[in-house]
């Protein structure tokens, strides 16, 4: 009769003690919390750059959080841009640079990411409101005055009116999604989000900018451009 052999109990022992270690690290994997997730600043064009304000980061779980920090514009720095924490908060300083920029609204993403953690990236919304020299009002145009719009094709404008349809082309080239301020949209001014903004807008405007723009007033500013395929304008 065969006999298990003397380190039988050992290694069974062994392949415990290493399982048990692979559930205990399991349960230390840290995790992204930032505060705020969203920040506001205003400024107005040519003058100062606003107050900086403080991003929280901070490990709400096991392990040790090593984790970086970067914007998607120019105009916003994050300072430091990485840092670890195992449970104690790490302050970033968001310094905005208005310099060059003309009045308008902005926003940009700061995203926070760590290997490790069991929620990366996350991500705060950053908006950036310039207005217009005191006594320098901006002109406003119509949405609906396409005569006056096609006068100013090619430039950057600011326009104004309210949306009254939405839709958002997934299987076209370049996924983008369309405002229109009126219906039918042909041979009318429609706003245009790409893309490439697409993710900025739906974290800004939730739950997405389709949703979130249809029946009320907006004002957007972008280059005006002839739609090739209609007789309608577009802004992107």
């Amino acid at each position: 009769m065969k006999t298990k052999p003397e380190w039988y109990p050992l290694l069974l022992f062994g392949l415990a003690f290493l399982l048990l270690g692979s559930i205990a690290a399991c349960g230390e994997a840290p995790s992204i919390t930032i505060e705020p997730t969203s920040l506001n600043f205003t400024a107005v064009q040519e003058g100062t750059n606003p107050p900086s304000q403080i991003l929280s980061i901070r490990n709400s779980d096991g392990g040790t959080l090593s984790w970086s920090a970067s914007s998607d514009a120019q105009w916003l720095t994050v300072n430091p841009d990485n840092g670890s924490s195992t449970g104690e908060v790490d302050n970033v300083t968001l310094s905005v640079n208005i310099s060059g920029m003309d009045s308008g609204h902005y926003v940009a993403l700061v995203i926070v990411s760590a290997p490790r953690a069991t929620n990366t990236p996350r991500t705060a919304v950053v908006s950036l409101s310039i207005e217009a020299p005191h006594g320098q009002e901006e002109e406003v145009l119509n949405a609906l005055d396409t005569e006056t719009l096609l006068a100013h094709e090619g430039e950057v404008r600011t326009v104004e009116g309210i949306v009254v349809g939405t839709y958002y082309a997934e299987k076209s080239k370049g996924k983008p999604t369309f405002l229109d301020f009126h219906d039918p949209y042909k041979g009318y001014f429609t706003a245009v989000i790409w893309e490439d903004d697409r993710d900025k807008f739906t974290q800004a405007f939730p739950p997405n900018p389709e949703t979130y723009f249809l029946n009320k007033k907006v004002r957007i500013k972008g280059l005006i451009e002839t739609y090739e395929r209609s007789t309608g304008n577009r802004l992107k």
